[in-house]
């Protein structure tokens, strides 16, 4: 059993007509997979499904909001598409002089998160169940998270609401198991293993901002094969500011010295024959 659902039934059971799901959809392959799960448990109840927009999304070979809309559309939903109207990521950065970190996310603070949480306080129903494809096989700290909870922030006198991850114990197997299975399509960024069909010229494994703070040294290079545009942006960013991305080392640096790594494992595997 999904972990939270026997609440949510119950939430739902109770309070009917009153309540409403909302599926924060980015697109990726988890936000997908928990627009479909919440449309095939609870497809009377009406839902609603957001993008935020951080104005550094991919927009190649297909941009991640049409994208989004389209897997939106194959479940009967709408796709509301949100952001902050005063700066874009790139804008952030360059006010704050900094990028964001680990420990501080105004990524997903400031462009996420507040926008998501404005549309939802304009929905006129009085019980939320906001959902989120966050699964616990992602990291130790995603793991500790609880599946389940109220969120207090944005309730009130007038409205109750709850976060929720539906996909929570899912894997990635899973995931991709249920893309394939109901042919779902995945964005052509990701990683052509992910595609059953053998799709190729994929390069990431997550589906984020074009440059995020948390791309491997390998998203990294594939970023700078791939999306030179973004890869340039965000270094030139650094330069400007002298404050880089990745604590001690600028993006350059970091893809040299992975092409570097990469070259030397190359030729002491040719050693091994």
């Amino acid at each position: 059993m999904t972990q939270g659902l026997e609440e949510v039934q119950r939430i739902a059971q109770e309070y009917g007509r009153d309540l409403a799901f909302v599926v924060n959809h980015s697109g990726g392959k988890d936000s997908t997979r928990t627009l479909g799960f919440v449309r095939k448990k609870f497809p009377q109840i009406p839902t609603y499904a957001v993008m935020a927009d951080t104005g550094f999304e991919h927009v190649s070979p297909i941009s991640a909001a049409d994208f989004a809309r389209a897997r939106c559309a194959e479940f009967g939903i709408e796709l509301t598409v949100v952001r902050n109207p005063k700066r874009t990521y790139l804008e952030m950065v360059e006010q704050r002089g900094m990028f964001p970190s680990a420990q501080y996310r105004q990524c997903t603070s400031d462009l996420k998160r507040g926008p998501i949480e404005k549309f939802i306080r304009s929905l006129p129903h009085k019980v939320i169940v906001n959902c989120m494809g966050i699964r616990s096989e992602e990291s130790n700290p995603r793991s500790r998270l609880s599946p389940l909870t109220p969120n207090e922030a944005l309730s009130t006198r007038q409205r109750m609401v709850h976060n929720w991850l539906p996909i929570f114990d899912r894997t990635l197997s899973d995931v991709l198991a249920w893309h394939w299975v109901n042919a779902i399509r995945l964005h052509p960024v990701y990683v052509p293993e992910y595609h059953k069909d053998g799709t190729s010229g994929g390069y990431l494994r997550r589906f984020s901002c074009r440059v995020c703070i948390f791309s491997t040294d390998a998203d990294l290079a594939a970023i700078n094969l791939h999306d030179r545009d973004a890869f340039d942006a965000v270094a030139s960013l650094e330069r400007k500011l002298k404050f880089t991305m990745r604590p001690g080392a600028s993006l350059v640096q970091i893809v040299e010295t992975h092409a570097s790594k990469q070259a030397e494992e190359a030729r002491q595997q040719s050693f091994c024959f």
